[in-house]
């Protein structure tokens, strides 16, 4: 089990997306904002409102990346790396914060009842802090 550490956790409490990154059945990148949710400190979890890219991304290859930054100095910045398992009308989905949509239109608001939610497990941490002596460093 990998546990993530307080700061960690904080700068994804305080962030309303998150960029996730997935990779393509042609092996192409893809990178999208998520609005994610720490379910305790070795879980994150978002809601998928647009099956799309990601989505397809992750019912192929269930594994994804994500990063967070502190915006002002002294920076910290996190990787975070890990399996998913996506739920659909389950227990999962009905616990997904509302959150997840602010932003979005009442359209894809009103989708909510359809959501899925993606629980990801974390499995690699790294440091992405601005210092030689930190910058790509494996932390858990």
């Amino acid at each position: 089990m990998v546990v993530m550490p307080d700061a960690l956790i904080a700068l994804l409490k305080d962030w309303h997306s998150v960029p996730v990154a997935t990779t393509g059945a042609d092996g192409m990148p893809n990178v999208a904002a998520k609005s994610v949710m720490v379910r305790d400190p070795e879980t994150i979890v978002w809601g998928e409102l647009y099956f799309m890219q990601t989505y397809e991304n992750l019912t192929r290859h269930p594994v994804a990346s994500l990063c967070v930054w502190e915006w002002t100095p002294p920076f910290i910045a996190y990787k975070v790396k890990g399996r998913v398992v996506i739920h659909r009308h389950d227990e999962v989905t009905a616990a997904l914060d509302r959150s997840v949509w602010a932003g979005h239109t009442e359209e894809f608001a009103a989708r909510i009842e359809g959501m899925a939610a993606v629980v990801l497990t974390v499995e690699e941490i790294y440091d992405q802090t601005p210092r030689l002596e930190a910058a790509g460093k494996r932390i858990a």
